[in-house]
């Protein structure tokens, strides 16, 4: 178990609980447990199937703000680089994901759940957004890819550039979310889901999973693999310094 990542099996089911209060935000360390946690289960033979959940009433709110503007450049490329790497690790990720999303899911936290095969939210008041633009922090390479893949043209244009969120009901509408369940029985739904993916052929999931997912997995990893990641210039700026210490 890791300090944010937390890991546990039952019935060939690995679930991973994200663990950072109070809101789950992504620092380089959570971003490195995520990233090693499905690098290790991809290659792992008795796994069948991954459950991605978080504790408290958020599933992430994105990249940890507060603690942006104290990084030094190389941190900043460090949190650059292991967010791409992160992103590739569960969007490729040979086995069946199912995102159990317990409350909020805000910028590179939404990203974190498109990456998801399956993402059931908690039937309940929350807010599901890509605030990016609202904080001035433009969209890593990975990210972006996932965004174009996972929404339709009209949704990711709608939130991409606008920011604004949206509850659980507006984001099944949209696509965001597969379904929804009551707090009590999200757990429940979410292994059932992840149980019936689990009986599927591995291999044969796994073949067809890239054949779905192959051209943005290509895209992503010959821009890193080629050093076409335009942020590595100019990613946290004096104008995202100056967006996120305002009040929210």
């Amino acid at each position: 178990m890791g300090q944010h990542v937390s890991r546990s099996n039952r019935d060939r089911i690995e679930t991973l609980t994200l663990r950072r209060p109070p809101a789950n935000a992504m620092d380089i360390a959570l971003l490195e447990e995520l990233r090693d946690a499905f690098i290790a289960l991809a290659r792992d033979d008795s796994v069948r199937a991954i459950v991605l959940t978080a504790e408290g009433t958020t599933f992430c709110a994105g990249l940890d703000i507060k603690a942006l503007p104290g990084y030094s450049r190389a941190e900043q490329l460090k949190l650059l680089d292991v967010l791409n790497e992160m992103i590739v690790a569960v969007y490729g990720c040979p086995l069946p994901v199912v995102a159990a999303l317990n409350g909020h899911a805000i910028a590179g936290g939404l990203v974190l759940a498109l990456c998801c095969d399956w993402r059931i939210v908690v039937d309940a008041t929350i807010q599901a957004g890509l605030a990016e633009v609202k904080v001035a922090i433009p969209y890593p390479v990975a990210a972006i890819e996932v965004v174009r893949a996972e929404l339709s043209p009209q949704v990711a244009r709608r939130l991409v550039l606008s920011g604004e969120s949206v509850g659980a009901a507006e984001g099944i509408a949209d696509g965001l979310f597969d379904e929804s369940a009551p707090r009590e029985k999200l757990i429940e739904a979410v292994i059932a889901k992840a149980a019936r993916y689990a009986e599927l052929p591995r291999e044969a999931f796994a073949t067809i999973k890239r054949q779905l997912k192959g051209p943005t997995i290509a895209a992503i990893e010959s821009a890193l693999r080629e050093g076409r990641e335009p942020l590595r210039d100019h990613w946290i700026s004096t104008e995202t310094i100056a967006a996120t210490a305002r009040p929210r």
